[in-house]
């Protein structure tokens, strides 16, 4: 089954550099951006990144949490995070069983998508793009937070 908005979130555990991950931690305190994507340090990737990091307060300001998600392994998210300067998780999916749970894997890894995770656990958003060489905007993504939050 494929996850859908409205849809309470399917809960996992990843590594990352910073420890095991799960969904649920969550759960009952901040809204969650899950933000799957084919690799990194690839051109798009990167930029992608690189504008989470420059947006963290903006993403933090409405109370949400960014989590990372590709299937590169631990060590290389680690270097990716500290070329970056991440101050969110990049979580390490493996074998795409996550990627799998929310329909987002593909041939060589995750598809690049995004999904915006309330407080309950319940998606509210999702984005799933056609080509990997597309990305949301950042301010698409806030401004679908800031409705939650005024919701």
């Amino acid at each position: 089954m494929v996850a859908e908005v409205g849809q309470k979130a399917p809960d996992f555990t990843l590594p990352s550099g910073q420890g095991d991950i799960s969904l649920s931690r969550y759960a009952g305190k901040q809204t969650v951006l899950l933000a799957f994507y084919p690799g990194d340090f690839t051109p798009v990737c990167t930029n992608e990144m690189q504008c989470f990091a420059d947006d963290w307060s903006k993403f933090r300001e409405l109370g949400a949490e960014i989590l990372g998600i590709s299937t590169d392994p631990i060590e290389k998210h680690i270097e990716f995070s500290r070329k970056l300067g991440l101050q969110f998780p990049l979580l390490s999916d493996r074998n795409q069983e996550v990627s799998k749970m929310y329909g987002v894997a593909g041939l060589f890894g995750s598809k690049r998508a995004y999904f915006i995770i309330d407080i309950q656990g319940i998606i509210r958003y999702k984005h799933v793009e056609f080509l990997p060489v597309f990305k949301r905007e950042d301010s698409e993504l806030l401004t679908v937070l800031r409705t939650l939050k005024t919701a």
